[in-house]
């Protein structure tokens, strides 16, 4: 998500806790009469059916059609959008620019992290996520896998993933799923 449409989330949802919150206080105050000045009942008067004008389904269609643009505006906005992966290294270079490739890093860190004996497979990628740059690393874990020496590896697979890329402003996901079943090799019964 980007800094905009988290604002404008934030904004949109105090003003309507805010309106709620007042129409509820005058409900409750009008209620028990510590309003002066107002009426026992309210009438409303209008038209009296909207419905069947003929502008009616007209409006009623375009509305609709506004509300489902909208939608689907606001949960676009809400997804996690790819970024590409090559950035520029610091340092003095005469002939041209030095790039790294920050998809492939992430991806060896997460094929790295395979090599444990209690992680089945993992996948990773860079991600532009509310406004921050974000290396989503996913891995499998066994179901008999050693969590102490899954964190430790996944520790020093994240420190190493921020050393090798140099982004100081690059934050990390990692993401361990449990599999339902062990697919380690069980021990011989005979030996």
């Amino acid at each position: 998500m980007r800094r905009g449409v988290i604002a404008l989330d934030r904004t949109v949802g105090i003003a309507v806790a805010l309106l709620l919150i007042a129409a509820g206080g005058l409900a409750l105050a009008w209620w028990y009469g510590v309003l002066p000045g107002a009426p026992d009942a309210v009438e409303i008067t209008g038209p009296a059916d909207p419905t069947g004008a003929s502008w009616w389904p007209w409006a009623t269609g375009a509305a609709g059609i506004v509300l489902v643009l909208l939608g689907l505006w606001w949960l676009l906005r809400h997804l996690p959008r790819r970024v590409n992966g090559r950035f520029e290294l610091p340092g003095p270079s005469q002939d041209g620019r030095l790039h790294a490739d920050a998809h492939a890093a992430v991806a060896a860190a997460a094929r790295d992290l395979t090599r444990l004996p209690g992680i089945r497979d993992g996948s990773g990628r860079i991600v532009a996520d509310r406004g921050q740059l974000v290396a989503d690393l996913q891995c499998t874990l066994e179901p008999s896998a050693d969590l102490e020496a899954v964190h430790q590896a996944v520790t020093r697979t994240a420190a190493d993933l921020h050393a090798v890329l140099g982004l100081p402003h690059l934050r990390h996901r990692i993401r361990l799923r449990v599999a339902r079943s062990d697919k380690t090799a069980a021990p011989p019964r005979v030996v």
